[in-house]
């Protein structure tokens, strides 16, 4: 059990680093092949199988920011069982975007995890809001 706990927590870690050095096929693969990315609450729309969620990440977030940080915390893992896990965790992301204005937004993943091939991958991730978002600004 404690295994699993670790190794779905760096889960979260991995796609937090990989999506912040901008290593697009790494943080894609954090998800299932049919997993799911729901940020419906933020505007952006319902990403389904993990071509889908790629494309979201290159097309948009990606292509439109220099600089991302995500700082997770609080990350409560509430079940496992088998193959299967349910959590949340709470994260502060940091974005320089392309135009130069700033923004910051604290937000909620609702998770579920599941195994494949002996590694934990995202099911399905939904991102509500935690906190009102910062304004753009512009750097300067």
């Amino acid at each position: 059990m404690i295994d699993n706990r670790a190794e779905i927590q760096d889960l979260n870690t991995r796609y937090a680093i990989a999506f912040d050095s901008r290593q697009l096929d790494e943080s894609v693969n954090c998800w299932a092949e049919d997993g799911i990315l729901d940020e419906t609450e933020g505007g952006f729309g319902l990403f389904e199988g993990r071509e889908a969620i790629r494309a979201f990440f290159r097309d948009s977030l990606m292509a439109n920011s220099t600089h991302v940080v995500h700082m997770m915390f609080n990350h409560l893992i509430t079940s496992i069982e088998g193959d299967h896990g349910e959590g949340r965790v709470n994260c502060l992301v940091e974005i320089m975007k392309t135009d130069g204005s700033y923004a910051r937004a604290h937000v909620t993943y609702h998770d579920r995890y599941v195994r494949v091939a002996g590694r934990w991958k995202f099911a399905s991730r939904v991102v509500t809001s935690a906190f009102p978002h910062e304004p753009l600004t512009h750097a300067g």
